[in-house]
């Protein structure tokens, strides 16, 4: 039976290595999202082997061109995105494990002709001309689920084959507010090493993060 109950090891050793190795799986999955959304290619790729292989819908091939190939894409393509990992089921056995997760996605699409038909098509963007909706931003937001083989080399997890499905979306003109009481809490993150969460670091620990 997939992702059945599991028996506790038979040794502390043993459960302490299954936490710790289910506990990295995780932070796998999660750290393709930060990846992804702060448009960090090279962060990207080291959630993936090598030889790893990503079944994306618009790309299936090799995983670290997938970084290069989505990164470029994600960037031209939005001006914000972001990307949840949650319900993650994780099965080990050794240094292979398989896993799923789901995904729920939320991206901006700049207004104007040219960007709303490329990203979504020229049906929808005829229609959001017709209601006068076209020149503002839209949202693009999506759930589906990741499904992973993970393998740990050298004592590293990473992925080594992974699929997913997208199973919903829904397409719509951005409703997003930014002035009166929302005004304050306009506070937006970059999409590259200028965001604020760069400063997280040991050398200047006792420093403002902004």
């Amino acid at each position: 039976m997939l992702f059945e109950p599991q028996a506790q090891p038979s040794s502390p050793e043993a459960t302490l290595q299954l936490v710790y190795d289910r506990q990295q799986i995780i932070e796998v999955l999660h750290r393709y999202a930060r990846a992804i959304d702060r448009c960090d290619a090279e962060l990207l790729k080291t959630v993936y082997h090598q030889d790893a292989t990503d079944a994306h819908g618009t790309f299936d091939g090799n995983a670290h061109e997938f970084a290069d190939f989505m990164v470029p894409r994600i960037k031209a393509q939005t001006t914000y995105s972001v990307h949840h990992v949650t319900n993650e089921l994780v099965t080990i056995d050794g240094d292979r494990a398989y896993s799923e997760s789901l995904l729920f996605g939320y991206h901006r699409i700049p207004g104007g002709w040219d960007s709303v038909s490329k990203f979504f098509d020229e049906e929808y963007a005829e229609k959001a001309r017709a209601e006068g909706t076209l020149n503002g931003e839209h949202e693009y937001v999506t759930g589906g689920r990741y499904l992973d083989k993970l393998t740990k080399r050298d004592g590293i997890w990473r992925i080594w084959r992974r699929q997913i499905t997208v199973e919903w979306n829904q397409c719509r003109p951005s409703s997003q507010l930014l002035t009166g009481g929302r005004a304050a809490y306009d506070i937006p993150g970059a999409r590259d090493e200028s965001d604020m969460s760069y400063r997280l670091s040991f050398d200047d620990f006792d420093d403002d993060i902004a």
